[in-house]
């Protein structure tokens, strides 16, 4: 009973002739040896059964066998044949040791049916083992690649490297482990493996560094720096047109294209520093400064006309001072920009920049100046206007309150105001005319080998804007139309 017991807890066959061989070891008695004979002779025919369901799995899976994880198909479609062979083969080696058993007619039956199902899985394997050495020289040709090529719709440009090389290297390497005999060919790949992958993530790298520095070049300094990228792109054409895969000089390649890459990028980085710090944020500073100052609205004490007028004189003469300063900062900031770019390194057959596109730039960059100075004389007229507008009101914080001191006088029927209202808009004419007549000192680039009388000044184009023109028309209205 127990002997019995044993056996049905058992369902592979390699196992239940392991669990026989240890009872036929320890049993000597003439009965219990002629029951494991019989046990002997239902396990030879439940192999029977697993021959045949190892054909059928073959011929279920044959087509699309089920591969290990991270195993190649070559590789695992050769492990999965192996496997089912290793099922058959091992009990059909323990039943030789058993010839009594071999000798029966169904016995027979059983080896033929091995005999056909292991021939059949090492020609399985033989057949995928031969296609791939077969496709293991096609798959090379992928080395005469060139390194990289550009795209033809987007234009950009990417590592060139077949990945059934890879696919090869990993076949290559997993069959080695499995002691299966690789051909030459693959084996001369295998063993460049690490250099091919180094030559990969190099050249990848090298590109996404290519992209990058050109994406940090603004739209307004592209023109200039052509020359330069042009110079980079002569150091990538090598491996676009001549460079493969098996070519010997690639480190000096890799070597020439990341000096070129370093080269523009610090090209780059400097103008760029140029154009944030002594450009563009001096441009913010004169777009922010207000060329009128007005008292407060919490300032308890109004001032006079006169006051004021000197007030505002004083000031803008201070800001005029200020934003000519700027000016000639902005001015030469651009001209060492284009001196930079000039004077640069560049290679020889190339035509550097022209002084004319350079010229282009710092025309650009003038407008921008008067750009800034139109928005600070535009927002200082609109202050003057809303401060001189506004009514007598009362905030949650404070009291708006007017800043010029008027004395009125009873003069029946009529009221006399001193100063009167036209000698108060005459003040603020004045106020407004001298913020317009700022930008008279305030000179056009270009023209410092000029007598200071022959300069043309920002003044012309600033007068002409027509919203300069219809704050100026508002604001001569302005203490008219408070009194109505």
């Amino acid at each position: 009973h127990f002997i019995n017991s044993s056996f049905d807890r058992i369902t592979s066959i390699e196992h239940s002739l392991r669990l026989l061989k240890k009872f036929q070891s320890i049993l000597q008695r003439e009965n219990l040896k002629a029951d494991l004979e019989n046990k002997l002779t239902v396990i030879f025919h439940n192999y029977g059964l697993e021959l045949n369901a190892v054909q059928d799995m073959y011929e279920k899976h044959k087509l699309n066998p089920p591969v290990a994880r991270n195993l190649p198909p070559v590789a695992g479609n050769i492990t999965w044949a192996r496997h089912l062979l290793k099922r058959i083969e091992d009990p059909m080696r323990m039943f030789a040791s058993n010839q009594h058993v071999l000798a029966t007619k169904d016995a027979k039956k059983i080896i033929r049916m091995y005999n056909k199902v292991a021939r059949t899985l090492v020609e399985f394997e033989t057949l995928w083992y031969q296609a791939w050495c077969n496709s293991v020289e096609a798959a090379k040709h992928g080395l005469q690649a060139t390194l990289i090529v550009r795209h033809p719709e987007d234009g950009r440009i990417y590592v060139n490297f077949d990945r059934e090389i890879l696919q090869l290297i990993r076949e290559a390497r997993c069959l080695d482990r499995m002691g299966i005999d690789i051909p030459e060919n693959a084996k001369i790949v295998l063993l460049q493996e690490n250099k091919f992958k180094t030559y990969y993530n190099e050249l990848n790298h090298a590109l996404k560094e290519y992209e990058r520095v050109l994406s940090n070049i603004r739209d307004v300094t592209a023109p200039l720096l052509k020359p330069h990228i042009t110079d980079l792109e002569l150091k990538l054409r090598p491996g676009l047109l001549t460079l493969t895969w098996t070519s010997m000089n690639i480190d000096g390649y890799l070597h020439q294209v990341h000096t070129g890459l370093a080269r523009l990028e610090e090209l780059v980085t400097k103008i760029n520093d140029v154009v944030d710090n002594r450009i563009m944020n001096n441009l913010k500073v004169v777009r922010k400064t207000v060329l009128v100052d007005l008292p407060s609205h919490t300032e308890s004490e109004p001032i006079t006309l006169d006051e004021f007028v000197e007030l505002q004189e004083k000031h803008i003469r201070i800001k005029t001072e200020f934003l000519a300063s700027k000016s000639v900062e902005v001015e030469r900031a651009v001209n060492d920009l284009i001196q930079t770019i000039l004077t640069f390194p560049l290679d020889p057959q190339l035509t550097a920049v022209t002084q004319e596109e350079g010229k282009s730039l710092k025309n650009h960059y003038n407008w921008m100046m008067y750009q800034a100075l139109l928005f600070t004389t535009k927002q200082s007229l609109a202050d003057l206007k809303k401060r001189v507008c506004s009514r007598f009101s009362v905030g949650f914080l404070y009291l708006e309150k007017p800043f010029f001191e008027v004395d009125v006088q009873l003069d029946v029927p009529s009221v006399r105001l001193s100063p009167s209202l036209d000698d108060i808009q005459r003040a603020i004419n004045r106020a407004a005319i001298a913020v317009l007549r700022c930008s008279k000192q305030l000179y056009n680039w270009g023209q410092n080998d000029l007598p200071v009388d022959q300069r043309k000044s920002f003044f012309e184009v600033i007068a002409e804007d027509k919203e300069i023109v219809k704050v100026i028309l508002l604001l001569t209205g302005s203490v008219q139309s408070t009194k109505n």
